[in-house]
């Protein structure tokens, strides 16, 4: 018995020690993205509208409103006082539904026995919603609207539990306002937050962030990897290229990234994925797979960059592309295609 377990963990060890090991080259590049759901391009500019429900004591109006003005941008169009599209934002009163105290039994071991013991806590139901329109200049019905972060929904508030009801209400006497100027501090912070990032995803010409992974293989036995070494000092003399202000990539870009594109097909034709020991096995191929789809999404090529992952797909399986890159890529097309026929280069 222990001869043969002996024998599987060395097969077992010398399995590892014939797999390639691959190197994540990881940076990071920034560009712009294009929005969502782009206004006219004869707008250029726009203005703020802020209108405010009842602020309670204790609450300052100035900060509320300091708030959501940081929040009302819109990147790329002029910000006046009265000119261009027009942006409501409204916050509307903050509502708390009636307090219900309830109970809870829960079975606990005092000693060696088991006995039930009663909880006292309460609940409530809140709401801090803010709501903000986009109306286009010389029209009625408007551009966009929502409540940020669907804060026209409840929320539910429960307290700690409490082994009387006695100090239950003790202590919601002595914070009931603590409590409830938290919570509409927080909401309010949720609430512009997610303005924000909407009038930043929707509108806006935004800088965003790629954290692009591309695979070397390290050398392993008699096997050399400076092809593979040489494309990725292609790739990386490429995503050199991008500036912040780049929407499209720029020919440049595409040039030194196609060389590289070269190598990796090149490599990916000599693949063998039955046996581990040669060079281009399947861990390599499919990093490969990868690295030209990655490539491809960046170029905005999308018809290859799919075509490249129909191929893993039918030769690896299901999953032989990075969902990050494949969410990328996704994401690309969609702005791509939403914006047709309005893509500058850069801004």
């Amino acid at each position: 018995m222990k001869s043969t377990i002996l024998l599987f963990l060395m097969v077992f060890v010398a399995g590892l020690s014939n797999a390639q090991n691959l190197d994540k080259q990881k940076t990071k590049v920034t560009y712009t993205q294009l929005p969502l759901k782009p206004l006219p391009e004869e707008i250029t500019q726009y203005y703020v509208e802020t209108d405010l429900g009842y602020i309670y004591s204790g609450d300052s109006k100035t900060e509320t409103l300091n708030k959501i003005g940081s929040a009302a941008n819109i990147g790329h169009l002029e910000k006046t006082t009265d000119q261009g599209a027009k942006l409501l934002v409204r916050l509307e009163t903050y509502y708390k539904s009636e307090v219900n105290f309830e109970t809870v039994v829960k079975k606990e071991k005092r000693d060696d026995k088991e006995v039930s013991v009663t909880y006292h806590y309460l609940t409530f139901e809140y709401k801090y919603p803010l709501y903000f329109e986009l109306t286009l200049p010389g029209e009625v019905d408007k551009f966009y609207s929502e409540f940020s972060n669907n804060s026209n929904q409840m929320s539910r508030y429960k307290s700690s539990e409490y082994r009387t009801s006695s100090e239950l209400s003790k202590w919601w006497n002595s914070n009931y306002k603590s409590v409830q100027g938290k919570l509409r501090t927080d909401l309010l912070n949720k609430n512009v937050s997610d303005l924000r990032f909407t009038l930043d995803k929707f509108f806006s010409y935004r800088t965003n962030t790629l954290y692009t992974e591309f695979l070397t293989v390290k050398k392993f036995k008699s096997f050399e990897y400076d092809d593979i070494d040489e494309a990725w000092g292609k790739a990386k003399l490429a995503l050199e290229e991008i500036s912040e202000n780049d929407i499209v990539f720029s020919d440049a870009f595409n040039a030194k990234m196609e060389e590289a594109i070269v190598i990796w097909k090149k490599a990916i034709a000599e693949s063998d994925l039955e046996s581990k020991k040669t060079r281009i096995n399947k861990k390599v191929t499919e990093a490969l797979y990868n690295n030209i789809f990655l490539a491809y999404a960046m170029m905005s090529d999308f018809e290859k960059a799919e075509q490249v992952k129909a191929m893993a797909e039918e030769k690896i399986n299901k999953r032989a592309i990075d969902n990050y890159a494949e969410s990328f890529l996704e994401g690309r097309k969609e702005r791509f295609e939403i914006n047709a026929g309005r893509i500058p280069n850069s801004i």
